[in-house]
């Protein structure tokens, strides 16, 4: 290395300096330390030489215990071959301890210049070049402190790196996409949705090997990626922030390939290549009718006992029920059951859906789902390693959007597009950022948080999520959920402050206006459907032998959907959603077709119509502050609300707050390109726990309102 005038005269004016300094400090007394010193590159082994590339960076890390600043005033490096004077070379840590002192001397000719040590990192860095591939080298580092006194240590990886030059030693790369994740294979293969959007972006490293990455270059389906001319490249070699990232892009059709270009300052490359299959739809009259997917996980199937002992809540049943869509009288033109469904075990992916006209989905949320695995977000970190959440890319909208029709069935079928969580207040406002409510140390969840996109905008996250933006909903909520909580009311789980007996799904009432606008007559399905007389039998046992009353302990369906109504004491301001298509009635996305009828409230019309004017009172009919703490025992405080009998007699606690809620509906949020413009349909609840005769032909009239060919 040069030793120029210039540098000897910096340096003897900072030894001078330093010497001083330490003199002074001795005639006070002062007790001096030494400095310390080590070499900066990663990862040094401990017993053998370090591989690094043909170009490496050392840095230097000194420390001086008497500096108010605790850095040393100089350092300089000897660079030297690791090979004994008879040729022998150094290839291990006890060759060199065995000869350090030939190795490494201090008065050795080729110590660097001293240089003055920088209190930025950066700057106490040395950079060779050009060295030649499989030669092994000593690094030795020094310094002397305010104090004038040297560091004299001669560790092995420690103040003496052993080295060893590598030529091909590659950046590790990290590449990310937005909803596919990260990934450090060179060469992947996904296939995609016609329209999925794709956001790439990466970091890369190569101190591993002490080098230093120069220049990154990305594009999509390059010719030669070895061509620096390609027009494929979306720009030229650099490292700003603009190289970091790529563009938005989304195909419609054909094999597309993004390409990631990374240069170290050896020439070593990575090349990143990621194929991006696409798969394209599939014209109408080229599509199967009906698939049908099973996304029910059997599991705690005896809480559905019917008079015999048998747990109705099993897939024996279930997949009864809907065996009716066999082709044939009443089913589904083609439909084979063997054919177009896909079991609860079995994955189905979006190649499997474009194929067909519409989708059924008969579904409750599981973390053993295999469809809905593939959407639900999970825990992950971002490229700082910062954690985040990760939304998969949710095919099913792309499919809505232009393939065909989605009809979701199934209570809590709409929570298996959410993240597991036991801490959620309802009802889950999903337009909304609030922090987690506290009480004390606890947090609830009162929203879905903020997401930064990939051009570095923070937005709410909610309105990302498909509940939101594909199934076109404002508020989710469940009847008496024994995994959640009410807003406000922390500590008490849902289940015992809105009591299934009193707010659970008894049955289903045919919204007036949808019956109006849709021209749903008595031949398709009554406008009141109850729960099938198999499963729910209880009420008319208790009945029967004068036992009925609220509290049986015999009505298990608590995990019912409803949506766009807060039945809580949340104040959060939310609307519901509007649509730009003219078919959405009231320009709304959600168009109600089923209401909830809560068993409070047909328990209280059944009592009257059946000799009991004054249930539930015991007092003057006339009267209707009635037994309020004995209600709230039996329903739960968050449970009733008032109900305006006729002659204008208010109950303050006579009806559920769950009676007349949204419990199936329409969207409309993806009907402009669909094929044959139909709304979707969401039931949040179980068909077949519900009179099975009637819930099949509500069923039916879905399907044909999809236009699917139901035979007669």
């Amino acid at each position: 290395m040069k030793n120029d005038a210039q540098t000897r005269t910096i340096v003897m004016i900072l030894l001078l300096s330093a010497l001083l300094t330490g003199a002074a400090a001795a005639q006070d007394g002062a007790v001096g330390y030494a400095p310390t010193v080590h070499v900066d590159i990663p990862d040094l082994p401990s017993d053998q030489p370090k591989l690094v590339g043909t170009t490496f960076t050392i840095g230097v890390v000194g420390v001086d215990p008497d500096a108010s600043s605790g850095l040393p005033v100089v350092w300089r490096i000897l660079y030297t071959p690791a090979v004994l004077a008879d040729g022998t070379p150094i290839t291990t840590r006890a060759l060199y301890e065995a000869h350090v002192d030939a190795l490494v001397d201090w008065g050795d000719e080729f110590w660097s210049p001293w240089m003055r040590y920088s209190a930025d990192p950066l700057e106490n860095r040395i950079t060779f070049s050009d060295q030649t591939p499989g030669e092994l080298f000593l690094a030795a580092v020094q310094v002397i402190d305010t104090c004038g006194v040297v560091s004299l240590g001669r560790d092995y990886q420690v103040e003496v790196a052993h080295l060893q030059i590598e030529e091909v030693l590659n950046p590790a790369v990290l590449l990310c996409e937005y909803h596919l994740g990260c990934r450090q294979e060179t060469l992947s293969v996904y296939e995609i949705a016609a329209g999925q959007p794709l956001n790439f972006a990466w970091i890369a490293d190569a101190s591993a090997y002490a080098g230093t990455i120069v220049s990154y270059r990305h594009g999509w389906d390059l010719a030669d990626p070895e061509d620096p001319n390609d027009p494929g490249w979306a720009v030229p070699p650099g490292l700003s922030e603009g190289h970091l990232q790529a563009d938005e892009k989304s195909f419609q059709d054909g094999l597309h390939t993004f390409w990631l270009r990374v240069v170290d300052d050896s020439t070593n490359i990575t090349l990143m290549r990621v194929d991006f299959p696409v798969i394209p739809f599939v014209p109408r009259d080229m599509q199967r009718e009906l698939l049908v997917i099973d996304q029910v996980v059997d599991a705690n199937v005896n809480n559905w006992l019917d008079q015999q002992g048998d747990p109705r809540n099993d897939e024996s049943y279930r997949n009864a029920f809907w065996q009716f869509l066999q082709s044939g009288p009443g089913g589904v033109d083609g439909f084979d059951w063997n054919q177009d469904r896909f079991d609860h075990r079995e994955t189905a992916t979006y190649a499997d859906l474009v194929g067909y006209k519409s989708v059924l989905c008969y579904a409750r949320m599981h973390v053993l789902q295999t469809m809905f695995n593939q959407f639900r977000p999970v825990d992950a970190t971002d490229l700082e390693g910062d954690p985040v959440k990760r939304d998969p890319f949710v095919w099913l909208k792309p499919y809505q959007d232009r393939g065909g029709n989605f009809f979701l069935a199934g209570e809590r079928s709409m929570e298996s597009f959410l993240e597991s969580e036991t801490n959620y207040m309802t009802p889950m406002v999903f337009d909304t950022a609030e922090p987690d409510w506290l009480d004390g140390d606890v947090p609830y969840q009162v929203s879905f948080g903020e997401k930064t996109l990939p051009d570095g905008t923070v937005v709410t996250r909610g309105p990302l999520l498909y509940p939101y933006a594909t199934a076109g909903i404002s508020l989710l909520d469940w009847t008496s959920s024994s995994s959640m909580y009410i807003y406000g009311r922390p500590q008490t789980r849902a289940m015992d402050q809105r009591k299934v007996e009193c707010v659970g799904l008894k049955g289903l009432v045919l919204d007036s206006a949808f019956k109006s606008s849709h021209g749903v007559g008595p031949s398709d399905f009554p406008d009141t459907i109850m729960t099938d007389s198999e499963i729910d039998w209880h009420d008319d046992a208790l009945w029967a032998r004068g036992d009925l009353s609220i509290v049986t302990g015999s009505f298990p369906w608590r995990d019912d959907e409803f949506v766009d109504g807060n039945i809580s004491p949340r104040t959060t301001d939310w609307a519901p959603q509007t649509c730009d298509d003219p078919s959405a009635p009231g320009g709304l996305c959600v168009e109600p077709m089923f209401r909830g009828l809560a068993r409070f409230d047909w328990l209280r019309e059944f009592m009257w119509s059946h000799g009991a004017p004054e249930w539930p009172t015991e007092g003057d009919p006339d009267y209707w502050d009635y037994g309020a703490e004995a209600l709230d025992d039996s329903c739960g405080v968050m449970a009733l609300t008032s109900y305006e009998k006729e002659g204008g007699f208010v109950m303050p606690r006579g009806s559920a707050l769950t009676n007349d809620r949204i419990f199936g509906y329409l969207s409309y949020t993806s009907v402009l390109d669909k094929p044959g413009g139909k709304a979707d349909v969401y039931w949040g609840f179980d068909p077949y726990r519900f009179d099975n005769e009637q819930a099949k032909d509500a069923v039916r009239w879905v399907l044909k309102y999809f236009e699917v060919n139901v035979l007669n």
